[in-house]
C-alpha cells in the first residue's frame, strides 16, 4: 500500500498556513508544528505539534517520533520571528533569537530529515520568506540578514542533494489579508498597496499553487520565485 506523502509545516499558527492548510487536507499526511498558538482549524492534521525552535533538543525529540520510512516527505517552513529594530539598537539577544528561530533551527530540522530524504530518493524543501525581506528596509537588519543567510543555505543545499531528487526552494511573498497585515493600521496598508502594480493583496491560492508546482517539479531547483504582484 502507498503511503500519502508526509507534509511538515512550520509555523502552523500563522493565519496564512491555517487557510492553506485546507487545500492540502486530503492528499497528504500533514504535521502542524506551531510554537504559542494551537491552530484552531483541524483541515484533517495528522497531528498538531508544539515545538520550541529556540531548542534543538526539542526540535530533535519532536521530529524524531514520526515515522518517515517509506514516504516521500515535504518540508514546508513558515517559521520565523520579526524584530524591528534600527540597527543601532540591536543586541546579542536580539541576534542570537531572530538567528536561531529563522536559520539554524532550519538547519536543524533539514538535517535531521534530510537521511530519510536521501534514503527514499525524494524530498522537497520550500522555506518561505518575502520580498521585504530579502531587499531589507529601515529596522529590518535582523530579519533581513537572517532570511538572507537562510536562502543562501537553500541555494549550498540545492546543490548538494539533488543527486537524491531532493530540491530546495524559496518563496517570496508579497502581502496576503491574514495575519500580521490584518493588524496594520488603513493608511499603512494604503501606503503598501501603492507600490502593487495592481493595488490589491494577494490570494492564497497563490501561495498553494506555488507549493504544489514546486512538489511536482523536480527540475525547479535552489531557486526564489516572487509572489508579491509584481511589488
Amino acid at each position: 500500500m502507498v503511503k500519502k506523502p508526509i507534509i511538515l509545516f512550520f509555523g502552523a499558527s500563522s493565519g496564512i498556513v491555517e487557510e492553506i492548510l485546507k487545500y492540502f487536507k486530503n492528499n497528504y499526511q500533514i504535521y502542524a508544528f506551531y510554537n504559542k498558538n494551537n491552530p484552531k482549524k483541524k483541515h484533517n492534521l495528522k497531528k498538531k505539534i508544539k515545538l520550541n525552535l529556540l531548542s534543538d533538543k526539542d526540535i530533535l525529540n519532536k521530529i524524531k517520533k514520526i515515522n518517515f520510512h517509506n514516504s516521500k516527505i515535504i518540508v514546508v517552513n513558515f517559521a520565523s520571528v520579526k524584530i524591528d529594530k534600527i540597527s543601532l539598537f540591536v543586541n546579542n539577544q536580539d541576534i542570537k533569537k531572530t538567528f536561531q528561530i529563522n536559520t539554524f533551527s532550519f538547519l536543524k530540522i533539514i538535517q535531521i530529515i534530510l537521511p530519510f530524504m536521501m534514503k527514499f530518493k525524494w524530498g522537497r524543501v520550500i522555506n518561505i520568506s518575502s520580498t521585504g525581506g530579502l531587499i531589507g528596509d529601515k529596522g529590518t537588519l535582523l530579519y533581513s540578514s537572517s532570511k538572507n543567510a537562510t536562502h543562501s543555505m537553500i541555494e549550498v543545499m540545492s546543490k548538494e542533494y539533488a543527486n537524491f531528487n531532493i530540491t530546495f526552494n524559496t518563496l517570496k511573498l508579497g502581502n496576503f489579508n491574514f495575519g500580521l497585515y490584518k493588524l496594520l493600521k488603513k493608511e499603512v496598508k494604503e501606503a503598501i498597496l501603492k507600490k502593487v502594480p495592481s493595488h490589491k493583496t494577494g490570494n492564497i491560492k497563490n501561495i498553494y499553487n506555488a507549493i504544489k508546482f514546486l512538489i511536482e517539479s523536480d527540475y525547479v531547483n535552489g531557486s526564489s520565485i516572487k509572489i508579491d504582484g509584481g511589488l
